[in-house]
This record gives structure tokens, sequence and C-alpha cells, in this order.
């Protein structure tokens, strides 16, 4: 047997009452996930769904998900991981144009699926689960009573697509990524190959990052690889994670972006329920800062703090953890600032616009080989062979690595600011920024300028008593080299993100949502 859907077989073989996954509403063990599996699996096929057909999911963190993904992944039927974010339409043209045969969703759609948006798409069955269904639809436990939970007989290779994953859409429109059973498990070892304590101390991970998105999905990956526990839930909220982290005694926990961690400071849930048992916060989808390491472990004292730079169509490509006092962050900026040391299979190359590597220390675009680069762009050769390069994925991120094999974002190639003949990459001007005691979170785009060009803009998310902008300037004078200093600032509540949970620097650009007023007329 082979394939992400082989882990559980082998879990409820060895570890048969220890917990697989949990939700809100409950939890399943190794043995009563598997033979759900099964079953489901089993009706499936059943129903005439071979090797090769499609099942969309529309579908947020919970029990369900883990059933029904690893059922299509034991007999072969590729998931197709929608955007739950997305809009009816771009939902509708998603599952027609990846030629969809059923579609999975939690109760919470059930209006968008009822009301017909299928229309013109080649979906011949609809499922959900936990309540009455639509006419002609059908519950997962309907189809777990109907069939026997006896292991499928479908050989599963390693060339075999598993999973479409859906991009952002931070360039135009969103592009489906093709994994094969080979990237989804090779993806799984790596994951595996940098966690140390599984043998002695069963893992149970806490995610909010939603699973048809790479960083969601990857933390379902790592607890099955590990025989580990999957604990999910929709959202960042502490009045809804801190009784989760004390009742099912989690031990690590998937944080997307960092920023994230200011808005479980100071909650009374976090003081009122146990969460001792947290060791290890995986911290990704954004910079982390030493601002968010000084909050994390005065929630979580003594925790061990990783982040990670990846993609959907590589999955990651660099890593680091380490363990600080809080008396050590500020002498370790520099490591918190970066994006952690190549894979332990993966390599990496930064190149200039000619393709040519750059001398370490200089800025180039990174670029990715390893086993979990995705197979193509769903019916897009074209869009492939533009980031496709002779076995290499251009990731269009600049990087830079410093003399200890660090890696250090810069930005997009694409967000890059020029400005009066100098070039400013968003992100450094960002980090300098964050340093503010004053500033929570902050985005910084180029805004049309006739005197520069571009000119630097920040948008500014103040903490909790708010922030002085005169203030805030006067810091940048300081701190940032004068072609690099905002000329523009705005203050928002929360910046503008996709479903990935980057920040969207393009919805800032637009002048009619957002007003950026000039550094001079700031008093």
């Amino acid at each position: 047997m082979y394939g992400l859907g082989s882990l559980v077989t082998k879990a409820a073989r060895f570890f048969p009452n220890r917990m697989a996954v949990a939700d809100e509403d409950g939890s399943l063990s190794y043995l009563e996930l598997n033979d759900m599996v099964n079953r489901t699996a089993n009706y499936l096929v059943s129903q005439g769904f071979v090797k090769g057909s499609r099942m969309a999911f529309l579908c947020d963190n919970c029990k369900e998900f883990a059933v029904m993904y690893l059922a299509t992944q034991k007999v072969g039927i590729v998931a197709v991981l929608l955007n739950y974010r997305a809009t009816r339409d771009e939902l509708s043209r998603d599952v027609r144009r990846s030629h969809c045969e059923a579609i999975f969703y939690a109760p919470k759609w059930k209006d968008i699926i009822s009301e017909r948006c299928l229309g013109g798409s080649d979906v011949r069955l609809c499922i959900s689960f936990g309540g009455d269904m639509p006419f002609g639809h059908l519950s997962l436990e309907h189809m777990c009573e109907l069939s026997e939970g006896t292991e499928p007989e479908v050989e599963i290779s390693e060339t075999d697509i598993s999973t479409i994953l859906y991009t952002s859409g931070s360039t135009g429109l969103s592009k489906g990524v093709v994994r094969t059973h080979r990237m989804s498990c090779e993806y799984a070892m790596q994951i595996a190959a940098e966690h140390e304590y599984y043998k002695t101390e069963p893992i149970c991970i806490l995610s909010h990052s939603p699973l048809f998105h790479t960083g969601g999905l990857s933390m379902l990956m790592k607890a099955l690889v590990l025989s580990g526990s999957y604990v999910g839930v929709n959202g960042v909220s502490p009045e809804h994670m801190a009784p989760l982290i004390e009742k099912y005694h989690v031990n690590q926990f998937f944080l997307v972006p960092p920023v994230n961690i200011m808005r479980l400071s100071g909650s009374p849930a976090m003081q009122e329920h146990d969460v001792s048992s947290v060791k290890h916060i995986w911290a990704t989808g954004g910079k982390l800062s030493t601002e968010y390491v000084r909050t994390m472990l005065e929630l979580f004292p003594g925790a061990r703090v990783k982040t990670s730079y990846g993609g959907t169509e590589f999955c990651a490509a660099s890593s680091i953890s380490f363990i600080l006092s809080p008396d050590e962050v500020e002498d370790n900026a520099e490591l918190i600032d970066s994006a952690g040391c190549i894979g332990m299979f993966v390599d990496v190359r930064l190149i200039d616009e000619n393709g040519k590597d750059v001398a370490q220390g200089q800025p180039g675009e990174l670029i990715v080989s390893s086993p979990f680069v995705m197979k193509e762009y769903l019916d897009d050769p074209v869009e492939t062979e533009k980031v496709l390069i002779d076995g290499w994925y251009h990731t269009g991120d600049v990087f830079r690595i410093d003399p200890n094999g660090l890696l250090h974002f810069l930005d997009r190639k694409s967000a890059m600011i020029k400005t009066g003949g100098e070039n400013v990459y968003p992100n450094e001007v960002e980090s300098v920024l964050r340093e503010h005691p004053d500033i929570v979170d902050c985005a910084v785009v180029g805004l049309p300028d006739a005197k520069w060009g571009e000119a630097v803009a920040a948008a500014i998310v103040p903490g909790p008593h708010g922030v002085d902008l005169k203030d805030v300037a006067d810091f940048a004078k300081r701190k940032l080299a004068g072609f690099r200093k905002p000329r523009y600032y705005l203050l928002l509540d929360s910046l503008p993100r996709m479903a990935s949970a980057k920040i969207d620097r393009r919805a800032l650009l637009d002048s009619d949502k957002y007003k950026f007023i000039p550094a001079s007329d700031i008093a």
C-alpha cells in the first residue's frame, strides 16, 4: 500500500486507541478513523468512482474533512481543495474547470451548494454531514452505514495525482497546483525528518490554518506520518483554542501568520486554562519579530519556536527552530529575522535576472529543486513553463543568504518599489517598522509619485494603546535610509489578507478604499 491513505492504516494497527483527529465537537481514534475512511472509500468505489476521478472539497477544519480526504487518498480519487473564502462564482468556476464528479461540503455551505451553483459542472454526487441533507444529497454517516470497513483493494502509484490545491491568486486568476502521491508522501517524510521527539512523546498539533491551504494540510500530514493527533479549529480565537489545548494536552501549535500571537496575548482565556503542555510553536506565513517571539515565550514559557518558508507549488524550502530565553531574544534578532536553512531534501539557488547565481550576501530570486515541487498547473502548460525551468521552480521571491547559511526573505520581485532610481524591498522597511513598540503589524507598498516614480507608503496596525504617526515618522527617519523611509502613512485596524494569510498588498493600492496621507502632513 502506498500514499497518505496508508498512514492511517498503519497507525490503526499500531496505535488503535490513540486519538487521531479532533475538533470542537469531539474526536476519533485511529481505529475509528480508519474504519470510517475505509467505509467511505468503499462506498465511493461502489458508485463508480475510480482512480483519477475528482472530488471537490468545500470544508473547514474538522474530523469529517480528514475522513473524506483520506478516503480519496486510499482509492486514488483526486481531492480538489477549494478556498471557501472565494466568491460563489469563483467556487463554481473552479469546480467546473477541475472537472469534479463529486463535492464534499460542510453544512455551513449548504445554501451555496443547494442554489445550483454547480450548474454546467460534472458533479453527480453531493456529500455533507451532521444534519438534514438537501434533497438528493448524501450524508457521510449514511455512506458509512451502507458499506464495509475492509481495506479497499486499489493500487496507488507514486505518479498518480493525489491533490489539487488552488493558489491564492496573488498574481491574478488562481491556479490549480497538481500534486502527485509521491510529492505528498515525500513532503510528509521531510516534516517527519525534522521532528525529533515523536517516539518518546506522541505529538498533538493544534492548527487554525485552513485545510485547503498548504500550511494547514501539512499539519494534518505531519500528525499522520508521526502517528500523532491533529486538532482543528477555525479562526484565531483564544476562547476556542485554550480549552482545546487543555483538553487534549496539545504540545504543538501552528500559527499563521506570526502576528496572530498578539491576538492571544492578554486574553483571559489563555490565563483561565492550562496551556502549559505547548512546547513547540510553528509560526510561518509571515515574518517573525523579536516582539512576537517574546510574546510567544510569555504565553508558552520554554517553548521551541520554529519558522519556515514555503509555498503551494513547492511545499517548503527552508526552516529553523530554536529555544531562546526571554533575555536572549534581542541578541538573536538576525536568527529570528531569517527563514532558516534549506531543508534536508531540498536544493535552492539565488539567481539574478539573467539566471546566473549571485554572490553570497547579494539579493537574488530563490529557485527550488526538490521531490515535492508540483507536477504542473492544472491544464495550464503556458504558466507551468514560466515557473518550472530545467527542473527548478522559480518562486518570484527575493532572498539573501547570510554567512551562517540562513535565508532572509526580502520580498516578491513584483513587490519591489523603484523610487528615485533606488530599489526598495517592502519587507526590509516592514521589519524595521515592526520594531516600534506601538506597531503590531504593517505593510509597505509603492504609490505612484510624480517626483520619485514610486513613493514608499506604510499601512500601520497600531497596538491596543494606539500610535502617534509623528513618532513613527521620526522613528523611520532614525532607522531607515532616506530613500527607504515612508513618504505616506495609513492607520488600519487590520491589514487585508489573502486566503493564504499573506498580506494582500494589491488591495492596499485601491485609492478609493485606502487613503494614505503624506508624511509631510503629519503634525
